[in-house]
């Protein structure tokens, strides 16, 4: 079956207190829409309708799909109900239509597969919810178990129905027919003279097709943002509910309000993170790591078995199994780490790789560098990896011992073996098992007396 969906974006979003489109607001990382758009993604023979106005081009621009999609502009905002009417001619023959909002991302693929469900046999299927204040919503009268007679909006409630804790989400779905016949039926006459996409159900009932409310449990799917406090409650809501999917799945999560996920996540069961962790982009974490207190992880794979220290980056590297990185330390730059290496507090690597079982534990920066199997680098060595011009690399065979705050000038290589004595400054190639020391003679002054 063909479904259709709506997605009304054509809102400006003032109260956001910026100049974009409100739908280009952040949510975990990428615009509300986006998120929207991914969830929608996973229905096959499905097409989105994006209904864009305010800063269309922009919107367009921003916004990644990977399905068919129509792009419709609403050039004057007249109401929801007209909103949907500048996408009639884009629906297919014998589809669903599903009407969504894209500053309303959080509807999972399990409820839009039941709302689909309850619009087959040419039904309009409403989403509502229970709300503890309804005030300024639409109230739900129903008929029947089930059955939804109208939406009285709060200005024309009586007291009794401003009681109603229920109330409508604006989220619906119906044959595509249906759709197209209702909408041309809504007409302005009200205060603000707009077009209320909410009058369908009373032409619905009308015209014999049967109005079912879905009730849903979970509040936060339809939760929306017109404000900076209302995306803020958005952002938090989407990252427990990501914290929570980790703990069911078998991660040990120390505080479910304090994650961030901003992009895709992979965790494979035994991991632990600890508070005030961001992973950014795409990243894949194996069994069994643990991940401290205040770490940023970025498009990064960490293999089984890693510890990663407080306050430790890792951008765009690969971590294999055993290893253990931090305190303080940043991987970045294509960096791979091979399994059972360290690198430890205040240790930079960018694009480098790290031998099995090799270990600079201290205040260390390796750039454009290779360390082959079990190499020592000591506290306070630095790789001086650019000339003004061009970087160049260091090379370090196995079980090369690098003493403390050494200097290596590249393009240079230690061969397998060699040593360099403690401050030493390293412009040459070291020979296999040989001992470099390249540093100035010591000479001690005595003090002349006054």
């Amino acid at each position: 079956m063909n479904i259709d969906f709506v997605i009304l974006a054509a809102g400006k979003g003032t109260r956001m207190g910026g100049d974009s489109p409100k739908v280009l607001a952040n949510l975990a990382g990428q615009p509300m829409l986006q998120n929207l758009i991914n969830t929608t993604n996973n229905f096959k023979q499905s097409k989105r309708i994006v209904v864009v106005g305010y800063k269309a081009n922009e919107v367009k621009k921003q916004i990644k799909t990977t399905r068919k999609t129509d792009w419709v502009k609403q050039n004057k905002q007249l109401g929801t109900g007209h909103a949907v009417k500048q996408a009639l001619s884009s629906l297919r023959k014998g589809s669903v239509s599903v009407i969504l909002y894209g500053d309303v991302p959080l509807v999972s693929p399990a409820t839009l597969k039941k709302l689909i469900s309850s619009a087959k046999n040419n039904s309009l299927a409403l989403l509502t919810f229970n709300k503890d204040n309804p005030s300024g919503y639409g109230r739900i009268i129903r008929k029947g178990r089930n059955a939804i007679d109208q939406i009285v909006e709060e200005k024309d409630a009586s007291a009794s129905q401003k009681k109603i804790p229920e109330v409508n989400s604006g989220i619906m779905a119906i044959k595509s027919n249906s759709l197209s016949r209702l909408i041309p039926l809504v007409k302005n006459k009200n205060a603000a003279k707009e077009f209320y996409l909410t009058d369908i159900v009373e032409l619905a009932n009308k015209n014999k097709i049967s109005v079912k409310a879905l009730l849903l449990k979970d509040n936060t799917e339809v939760l929306g943002a017109n404000n900076l406090q209302e995306l803020h409650d958005l952002e938090r809501a989407y990252q427990k509910r990501v914290a929570e999917s980790l703990i069911s799945s078998g991660v040990r999560v120390a505080d479910s309000s304090r994650i961030d996920v901003r992009g895709d996540i992979e965790v494979g069961r035994g991991s632990f993170i600890d508070v005030n962790s961001v992973f950014d982009g795409n990243n894949t974490i194996e069994r069994g790591v643990s991940i401290g207190p205040g770490c940023f992880i970025s498009n990064s794979i960490i293999k089984s078995g890693v510890i990663i220290h407080a306050n430790t980056v890792i951008e765009d590297s690969i971590v294999g199994s055993d290893c253990e990185i931090g305190p303080f330390a940043r991987i970045r730059g294509g960096t791979e780490m091979l399994s059972g290496s360290e690198l430890g507090n205040f240790v930079e690597a960018n694009r480098s790789k790290i031998g099995k079982s090799s270990k600079a534990k201290h205040l260390t920066y390796l750039g454009d560098t290779i360390l082959g199997t079990k190499v020592n680098v000591g506290a306070g060595t630095i790789t001086c990896n650019y000339d003004g011009k061009k970087k160049h690399k260091t090379v370090a065979e196995d079980n090369v011992f690098i003493g403390s705050n050494s200097s290596l000038v590249a393009p240079v290589k230690l061969r397998e073996g060699s040593y360099t004595g403690a401050g030493s400054v390293i412009t040459k190639n070291v020979g296999k098992g040989e001992l470099a020391v390249g540093r100035g003679k010591q000479v001690n002054l005595k003090r002349k007396k006054k």
